[in-house]
């Protein structure tokens, strides 16, 4: 995955997270699906063996450049900073969602009318 490519698939996915994103947070299979989309083109992992049990590094091949992908997903997609120190604490998959389940997600400054 080049820088060109993760540039273009975060701008890609803002179009997306502007559409999907409501006023609340958004229900758990929602999130699970955008956090599954997500993770599936930040390493390329077949969706399938996206679960909330699987291992970022190990199952999913997350590297540390794709750990830092996360970061802007998630300020870009949901409107949120995931800490540094929270993030390289992150397991698996279900640790990011519950993480995002435990924020309030609201719009980016940028989707907000």
């Amino acid at each position: 995955m080049t820088l060109k490519t993760v540039g273009t698939d975060i701008l890609n996915h803002r179009n997306f997270g502007a559409a999907g994103l409501s006023e609340s947070l958004p229900e758990k299979q929602e999130l699970q699906g955008r956090l599954t989309e997500i993770l599936h083109r930040i390493s390329g992992a077949d969706p399938a063996s996206i679960t909330p049990e699987a291992r970022l590094m190990e199952d999913i091949g997350i590297d540390s450049l794709g750990f830092y992908e996360i970061l802007i997903e998630a300020d870009t997609s949901f409107g949120i900073r995931i800490k540094e120190e929270d993030l390289l604490q992150f397991r698996t998959v279900g640790d990011i969602q519950r993480h995002l389940e435990s924020l309030d997600i609201q719009p980016t400054h940028a989707e907000t009318p």
